[in-house]
């Protein structure tokens, strides 16, 4: 309830309340930036300016010797984990305890994304190969692999001819369903169906490099700019961080207690 006329203390304190409660609400973000090199990690608390947590060597450890040492997409696991690759090779890597990289596995291929699903010792992940001498870009692949249990499995093809080509391996996971987003501008989104890609979000009008879903079922977006986008419908969208980076992903920061 408002206070009452003549209190003006109270009208004051109430007026404070409304306008910080959007940043006291703000999700805490992992931030990356894949052009960056040697990779980094970045943390924006409630809206707070990025503060850099986690910067990689310039040179690869030899536990993967071919890697390529920067940090262009980042997911965090249903258990609180932290799982991030370069895009650029086939390394997905563990950071433990905030501090230490450590090798979850190896692909042989280049993997360009990463998705927890909401599963716990679970990473879904996109490869797509870089065109060689001039060749058009080639179909990719989404898995999933269950980190107690060994290879991965093959979830879906995505075929460049399906979908008009400029799939870069872009995706989300949301309520058990695969969405996609090509590289261009704007992008063009797609959901996957065991019927083929099915398109959504037609009105959307923003280049997409990053893409997760939040605990409560929002989009948040990157677009290798200072900004990320939250959006339930890409009609609707409005900035949830502005930051000096240029932004290649957003994953949200796991809740204190999550298992490291």
């Amino acid at each position: 309830m408002l206070a009452k006329a003549g209190s003006g203390r109270g009208l004051l304190v109430f007026a404070v309340v409304v306008l910080l409660s959007p940043v006291a609400m703000a999700d805490d973000l992992l931030l990356t930036d894949g052009r960056a090199f040697p990779g980094q990690l970045w943390l924006s608390r409630s809206g707070a300016a990025e503060g850099s947590i986690h910067r990689r060597e310039a040179t690869a450890n030899p536990a993967y010797p071919r890697a390529t040492m920067k940090l262009g997409q980042v997911t965090v696991g249903a258990d609180g984990k932290l799982y991030f690759v370069s895009g650029l090779d086939g390394y997905v890597i563990h950071l433990l305890d905030g501090r230490n990289e450590v090798l979850s596995f190896e692909f042989d291929g280049q993997i360009r994304d990463l998705d927890s699903g909401g599963e716990e010792h679970t990473v879904y992940f996109s490869v797509v190969p870089t065109p060689q001498n001039g060749e058009p870009l080639a179909d990719g692949k989404i898995y999933r692999r269950d980190l107690w249990l060994g290879q991965p499995s093959e979830v879906a093809v995505v075929r460049q001819a399906d979908i008009g080509g400029g799939w870069w391996g872009t995706f989300a996971t949301k309520e058990g369903s695969t969405y996609i987003a090509t590289h261009e501008r704007p992008s063009r989104l797609f959901k996957l169906t065991t019927a083929g890609p099915e398109p959504v979000f037609t009105a959307n009008q923003y280049e997409i490099h990053g893409l997760t879903v939040t605990s409560d079922g929002a989009f948040l977006f990157t677009n290798d700019t200072g900004k990320v986008y939250r959006t339930v419908d890409f009609v609707t969208v409005e900035p949830a961080f502005v930051g000096g980076q240029h932004f290649t992903d957003v994953a949200v920061e796991p809740t204190v207690g999550a298992s490291p």
